[in-house]
Formats: structure tokens, sequence, C-alpha cells
């Protein structure tokens, strides 16, 4: 026995329309089209303007996924430009080029000769707004100006992350306008495709209920079995669980398709998935969800009276590396390895060596620190190979 399951979000409800709208449009006359008239007026009506939001919904997740992109990029280049700063400022210092009184105008007691830390947005604001105010006020009392980098690369790279900030609570804004319009039409759509489902049941059902869910699902009505019930063959033919391949965690939304004839469903919440009836032979099954690697299984068997039981596993995509290495100094003195602005740190071993995990993929700047007198700073910009270990040393004299 089967029930049938109604939308829950805004991809299922439209799912729902574009099925029954899809199925409706290739359907010639004489066949049977199970909506009344007024049915399809509604349907044809409403259909185009909440495409027109789910796609501007769609659209504003992309740029908000952009926009995060570009606030992880210049908040990196700002926090660099801070961090150099300061370790030009401290060994010109330490080579007596500057006195030390000058570290007063940055934000820094007179005998302090460490570098800052730099680990947070509103750390960025503090220490890039001490050097600009520092920078300016010794460079106007006739002192010269710090290079490599100047005062007027710190300041665009201050104002690139703002500007990126604004971006992206901007793009924050325009997603939750649209998720609000799309929302707004919830009760709306909601009964058109109860009226949908309850017309498309009325014309096929005949008395044979699983025969009247077969037709039904051709237009897109959704039906599961009732839980705790055994599954009837003449409803499906493979169901199963989808999990994370890695924690074992229920997949939800997953969409899997048989490739031939072309039967698409998506997960439940508690990864759960039925795919109805078919005749006995060999599919292909495709799956897919954002965020993890597409997988394809070809030569599932169908056979006739029975349920084939397919479990299957997903593999997250890989976006994180392990960074590894050695810092080499005299005496191997202990060395604080970052990625500065994140939680990412390490400290040497007695051979200088370290490891950090969990490293997002791509150009990331690691810094090396040894608390000496004078502090000793080194950066690199390795590309973080997800799923991989990348080596980076660092030399100091």
């Amino acid at each position: 026995m089967s029930t049938r399951r109604k939308p829950q979000t805004y991809r299922q409800r439209f799912n729902a329309l574009k099925a029954g709208k899809a199925r409706k449009d290739m359907v010639p006359a004489p066949l049977i089209i199970p909506y009344s008239a007024a049915t399809i007026l509604r349907l044809d009506a409403f259909y185009g303007p909440y495409k027109i939001k789910i796609d501007a919904v769609d659209a504003a997740l992309i740029a908000q996924g952009a926009a995060t992109h570009l606030v992880k990029t210049t908040r990196r280049k700002a926090e660099l430009n801070i961090l150099h700063f300061y370790s030009a400022m401290q060994n010109a210092i330490a080579r007596e080029v500057f006195p030390e009184e000058i570290r007063a105008g940055y934000g820094l007691a007179l005998t302090d000769n460490k570098i800052p830390t730099v680990k947070s947005e509103a750390d960025i604001s503090f220490w890039g707004n001490k050097i600009l105010t520092g920078e300016a006020a010794r460079i106007a009392g006739g002192g010269a100006p710090i290079t490599f980098p100047s005062l007027a690369d710190v300041t665009t790279a201050l104002n690139n992350f703002e500007n990126a900030n604004l971006q992206q609570a901007n793009a924050k804004e325009v997603y939750d306008y649209a998720q609000e319009a799309v929302e707004a039409d919830n009760e709306e759509c909601d009964k058109l495709i109860l009226k949908m489902w309850n017309e498309t049941e009325t014309t096929f059902d005949e008395g044979n209920k699983p025969s009247m869910r077969r037709k039904c699902r051709e237009w897109g009505v959704v039906y599961v079995p009732i839980p705790g019930e055994a599954l009837n063959p003449d409803e499906y033919s493979i169901a199963g669980k989808v999990t994370d391949s890695a924690t074992g965690a229920n997949l939800g939304d997953v969409v899997i398709t048989m490739v031939e004839p072309d039967v698409t469903v998506l997960s439940e919440g508690n990864g759960n998935y039925y795919l109805a009836h078919q005749p006995a032979g060999s599919y292909t099954i495709q799956i897919h969800k954002a965020g993890y690697l597409d997988k394809t299984i070809p030569g599932v068997i169908v056979t006739a009276g029975a349920v084939t039981t397919l479990n299957m596993t997903l593999a997250s995509v890989a976006t994180t590396g392990t960074l590894s290495g050695n810092v080499s100094a005299p005496g191997f003195p202990p060395a604080t390895v970052s990625i500065p602005g994140t939680a990412f740190t390490a400290t040497t071993d007695p051979m200088g060596n370290f490891t950090i995990t969990g490293v997002p993929a791509g150009v990331q700047t690691v810094q090396a620190f040894i608390n000496s007198n004078p502090a000793a700073i080194q950066t690199q910009t390795p590309t973080i190979v997800a799923g991989a270990t990348t080596a980076v040393s660092f030399v100091f004299p």
C-alpha cells in the first residue's frame, strides 16, 4: 500500500507542477488529460510566473556563493597586507631604521616586537585602521614610508575587503527577497497541486489502486510506501537508501534517475527512495546531489514480482586537504605555523615538523612565526590539493 506525499519544499512543489504541465503539454488529442479545463487554465497561468520566481532564487543563490568566495579571497589579501606591514615595521625597528617609539602610532606597546594576531573581521578592521592612521600621521610628520606593502597597498586591500562584504550582504538580501517571493505562493501552489492530483486520481481510478498509482506517477503524483509495510512489486521495482559514504548520514533530495525510461525521483529526508514499477530487465541508475560526486550504476537488475534493494552512498566532493612541512631555523626553536584569519594553526615539533589537517582546497596564505628577538616571520602561498597532502617548508637564517 502507498500513500501520497505532498511537496514540502519549493523545489518539490515546482517539480510537481513541472511534471504535470510537461505531461499535459506533450499529450496529443484524443489521449486523456486528467485535468479539467479550469485546472488547465489555472496551471498555465500560475506556472510561468512561478518558474520565474524559482529561477530568481537559483540565480540569487549562485550570486551569493560568488560573493562569499570574493569575501574569502579579499579577506586573505587584507590579512596578508596587514601582517606583512607589521612585519616590515618590526624588522625596520630591529635594524634601527625606525625608533621603537613609532610602535605606539600603530597600536602597539613600545617594547612589543611581535606581529599582531589577525583572526577575525574585527581584527582586520582594528589593525588595518591602525596602519592607515599611524602610517599617514608618521609620513605627514616627515617619516619615510614603509613599503612592501605600502600604505596604498594596505588601503586597497582593506577597501576591497569592505566592498566584498557589502556585496555579500546585498546578495544575501536579494536571496532572502527571492525566497520570500516564492514562499508567498506556497498556499496557492499547494491548492493547485492538490487539485491536479485529485483530478488525476479520479480520472485513472478504475478500482485497481496499483494501476491507478502507476498512471498517476506519470503525471507527477508522488507516492511513498506506508511505513512498516512491505513494498508491493506491482508498484515498485527498486528501493533503497542514500547515505554519505564518509559519515553514514542519510541524504535527502538526492536526484535519482533510471536512465531508461527516464524516471526521476528524489530521496526523502531519511535517505529513502522508491523507483516505480518497470518491466524486468537491466537498468542504469544515476544519482546526483550538489556538493557530492555524481555516481552512475549500470546493470541494476529488475526481476518480475520482486523489488530490488539498492542502497547507495555518495562521496562528498573533496574540499579540504592536509598541509605538512618543516620550519628550519638555527637550534630549531618552536615555530607557529598558521593560516591567518582562521583557526588552522600548529606548533612545530623539536625537529621543526608540523601538520595541519582539514585545510580548505585552493591557494592559502601560510605563515610561519618564530617569537625571537626580533620576531621572525615568513609567508608562503601554496595551493592546497583536495584529498591530498601539500608540502611546504620554511627556512630561517
